[in-house]
């Protein structure tokens, strides 16, 4: 009779203890959404065209990052810029987001 006793409150105090976990990992996971897995890193090519000059285009090797959530395509770049300032960085491949618009002033002639 004890043994039966014993399994009944085992029992009894296991499945709400369960569930407290249980919803705690899922509390945790709202809060703090896993991402594993959402960015991938690829090697690669890509081709720029210089259309000023009308000179030949170049390929060159890359490290590109892919955003699986959002589809978004970003490649590495680090160099040194005009300055001598070392940029490192990750630029999107859209030229859409590269080119943002830029406030432009218009000169003013007076008595117009």
């Amino acid at each position: 009779m004890k043994k039966i006793l014993l399994i009944i409150f085992m029992l009894m105090s296991i499945s709400p203890l369960y569930a407290a976990e249980a919803a705690a990992q899922k509390e945790a996971a709202a809060r703090f959404p896993l991402e594993i897995g959402r960015y991938q890193l690829f090697q690669g090519t890509y081709t720029t065209l210089d259309l000023k000059y009308r000179q030949a285009s170049s390929t060159h090797n890359a490290v590109f990052l892919l955003d699986t959530a959002t589809g978004q395509v970003k490649r590495y770049v680090n160099r040194i810029d005009e300055d001598g300032q070392y940029i490192e960085t990750w630029l999107p491949t859209d030229l859409v987001q590269q080119m943002t618009p830029r406030k432009t002033t218009t000169q003013q002639t007076e008595g117009k």
